[in-house]
C-alpha cells in the first residue's frame, strides 16, 4: 500500500513540476525599455509602428515604439512579412537578441504578430496632437480640423477654435475635394519638418486622404 501511494506521489510532483515547466517557458509581457534584461527569452511587447520596410531577402524590419513614451523603441526583424501601416498599434511575440549593439526582438512566424488597432481606427483633434506631438510623430493619424487656407498641393487645418493649426501636404492623387471652411478629417503621416522647424501632416501614401465630415 505504502508503495502505490508513493506512485501515486510521484506522479502527481511530476505533473506539477511539468506544469510548471510549461508555466515558466510562456512569453511574459515586457515593456520596450526593459527589454535587455530578457535576453535570449521569448517576449510579448506592445507598441505603435513607426517604420517598417521588407529587405531583399525578404525578411522585413518593423520599428515599433511604446505609445506613452516615445523615447522607447525597438526593431522586431520578421522571418515573413506582415501587412501592417504607419501608426497601427500591435503585439509582439519573439525573441529578444542583440544585434550590432541594438536591442531587437526576432520572430519566425508572422501570426505572432497581431494588430490591436489599426491606424484609422481612432480620430484625434488637432488639439491633442500639438499638446503630445510626441505620442504620435512618425506615425499615421487621423486628425480632425477646419479648413482655414487652401494651396495647389497644400492645405492649413486649424482646430475649432483657431487656437492651432497645421500645414497638410498633399498629391494630387489624394483624395481632397474640400473647401475653405469645411470640416475634414485628414489621414496622413504627422511628421517633424527640419527645414521649418514645424511639425506637419503629409498625405502622400495611397491609404491617405481629405474628407469632410458631414453634420
Amino acid at each position: 500500500m505504502k508503495f502505490k501511494y508513493l506512485i501515486i506521489l510521484i506522479t502527481i510532483g511530476s505533473l506539477l513540476a511539468l506544469y510548471l515547466l510549461t508555466f515558466l517557458s510562456q512569453p511574459i509581457f515586457v515593456r520596450l525599455s526593459s527589454i535587455q534584461a530578457f535576453a535570449g527569452q521569448q517576449v510579448i511587447v506592445q507598441g505603435v509602428v513607426t517604420e517598417y520596410r521588407t529587405t531583399t531577402y525578404g525578411t522585413q524590419l518593423i520599428t515599433i515604439r511604446e505609445v506613452q513614451n516615445s523615447t522607447n523603441s525597438v526593431i522586431v526583424y520578421l522571418e515573413g512579412e506582415v501587412a501592417i501601416e504607419y501608426g497601427d498599434t500591435v503585439q509582439v511575440t519573439g525573441e529578444v537578441q542583440q544585434y550590432k549593439n541594438q536591442w531587437e526582438i526576432v520572430v519566425n512566424d508572422p501570426q505572432t504578430i497581431i494588430i490591436l488597432q489599426k491606424w484609422h481606427a481612432l480620430s484625434f483633434p488637432l488639439w491633442q496632437l500639438a499638446l503630445h506631438p510626441e505620442n504620435y510623430c512618425d506615425t499615421t493619424v487621423n486628425v480632425t480640423g477646419i479648413i482655414s487656407q487652401i494651396g495647389l498641393s497644400s492645405c492649413i487645418l486649424a482646430s475649432t477654435d483657431g487656437e492651432y493649426s497645421i500645414d497638410v501636404l498633399y498629391q494630387s492623387s489624394c483624395p481632397h475635394d474640400i473647401s475653405k471652411g469645411d470640416t475634414v478629417t485628414v489621414g496622413a503621416r504627422f511628421l517633424y519638418d527640419p527645414s521649418t522647424c514645424r511639425f506637419c501632416l503629409k498625405a502622400t501614401e495611397a491609404n491617405h486622404g481629405i474628407w469632410k465630415r458631414e453634420g
